[in-house]
Order: C-alpha cells, then structure tokens, then sequence
C-alpha cells in the first residue's frame, strides 16, 4: 500500500496536449492525454519553485469528442521581413499606416493553424513523491491554489470534477500480476491510460502492450530538475495509450486506486 498520493479529479471544457517533437505546421494534431512532464510543469507552477524530488505521476482520463480549432496569424518569416521593409519605409518618411496592411495582404499574407481539441475532458491525475516536505508544499498548492489553472495551452483551464474539491489525500495498493487469469478475476483492467513500454524486450508482457495500443515516445522527467526552463533537457520514454477497451496485464506491478463511495477501481501504472 502506498500512502501519501494526491488525486486531483479536474473538468475541461477544451484541452489540446501538444506532443513535444512535432513542429508546428498548418494542422497540429493533440495528444490524448498529457504528459507527466506537462503535470509537473503545472506542480512547479503552482508551488513557485522547482522541484528536486523525484516524482511518481499516473494519468487516467476520457474524452467526448475531437473537434478542429484555427487561429488566425502570421508566417515564421513575416517579422522578420515586416523589421526590413519597415526600415525601408522609414527612410521614404511613409507612415506606417499606408502600407502596413500592404505589406500583410500582398507580400505576405494570412496563415491559418488548425489545432486538434478534445471536448469535454476528464482527467484523473495521480502524484506522490518520498520527499515528506515537498509533497507537503504541493499539497498546500493544490489545497488553496493561488494562480490560473491550466493544463495543456493556457487558455485550456481546468476545474474540479466535484465543486470545492480539487484535491484529496488517498492510498493506492500496488499490485503484483503474475498472470493474465489473475488480472481478469480480479479486474486488473487498465484503461484510458498510457503505460511505459520497452522496445528491446522480448518479455511477452511488453509485446502484448505494445499490440494493444497507439505507440508514442513521450517526455517522462527532465534530465536536470533543478535546471532552468531555457536549460531543461527533456528524458524520454516509450509509451503505448490504450483506450476505453483496455487491457489486462500479464505480469508486473500495477497501481490499483480503490473509490469506496462509488465502489469502483481505478488501475494504473506509473509514468
């Protein structure tokens, strides 16, 4: 049994998670979940300082629908020809209202990004350090936060699932799965979730997973937590999402939150 988790149940009317190694191009497609790395963006946000501990994250959420979003801006190389041209028309004493609009509508023109959105996003996210004083802090910044919420962008803001409650203190048991029988009876179903895969492994288990879902090398930590924004190297990982269907495991630990009020278990594992 591992005490000392926090669990934010949280609301999202829109969400787009940005998978970190695509470029932006004319259609961005979204991630299904976000990353632990986006939470522990979110953590170090909320609590004002960096984290130095080692953080366990589990994530488990749904959504209704995709829906196709646009925003309205300028190329990569419209600023840059604006400052030359701009120049230009200083010297020729022409006001910038004569040919600002010119310049836009004739030599650069207009680009339009489409953004793939979730709707309606539930997300129930999972975190436990060992450090007893920075889990502490966390605690405190999740009881009583004092700053915007948002996960993903930041106009994709959050709130509780259930009015007034954002956060709670709960205990999760960890599971050893020795074969797929067991997790079947004892409905070990992991669903809605992303789990950590090995491509180098000829272990049944990790085949298995990686047949049963979308693969995607996602961040997992930084290499240097106490480095800062501009200086953080990013460590990823192998995950495959798997969906409503589910999957059971045949072997390994897994992570199993049990709801006493609504009677039912939520399992998943560590990212």
């Amino acid at each position: 049994m591992i005490n000392n988790v926090l669990k934010m149940d949280i609301y999202q009317p829109f969400a787009h998670y940005r998978e970190p190694k695509i470029m932006e191009d004319d259609f961005i497609p979204t991630l299904h979940l976000p990353t632990a790395t986006t939470v522990a963006g979110l953590i170090s946000y909320l609590v004002d300082r960096h984290a130095t501990s080692v953080f366990r994250i589990g994530i488990v959420g749904t959504y209704k629908n995709k829906d196709i979003h646009f925003m309205r801006g300028e190329y990569g190389s419209y600023w840059n020809k604006m400052t030359a041209f701009h120049k230009k028309m200083i010297k020729e004493k022409i006001p910038y209202s004569e040919y600002a609009v010119f310049f836009k509508d004739k030599e650069v023109g207009n680009r339009i990004m489409n953004f793939e959105v979730l709707q309606d996003v539930n997300l129930t996210i999972f975190i436990h350090t060992e450090d007893t004083e920075e889990y502490k802090i966390i605690k405190q910044a999740l009881e009583s936060p004092t700053k915007y919420l948002s996960l993903g962008r930041k106009e994709d803001f959050f709130v509780p699932q259930k009015k007034g409650c954002l956060v709670q203190e709960v205990s999760v048991e960890e599971v050893e799965v020795k074969s797929k029988k067991q997790a079947i009876m004892q409905d070990l179903s992991i669903k809605n979730t992303y789990i950590p895969v090995s491509l180098n492994s000829n272990d049944e288990e990790m085949e298995n997973r990686l047949r049963s879902g979308v693969l995607y090398a996602l961040p997992k930590t930084y290499k240097d937590l106490t480095a800062e924004k501009k200086d953080r190297q990013m460590v990823y990982a192998h995950y495959v999402y798997i969906d409503n269907n589910g999957y059971y495991p045949s072997s390994g630990k897994v992570q199993v939150y049990r709801d006493e009020e609504a009677k039912e278990a939520t399992t998943f594992l560590w990212l």
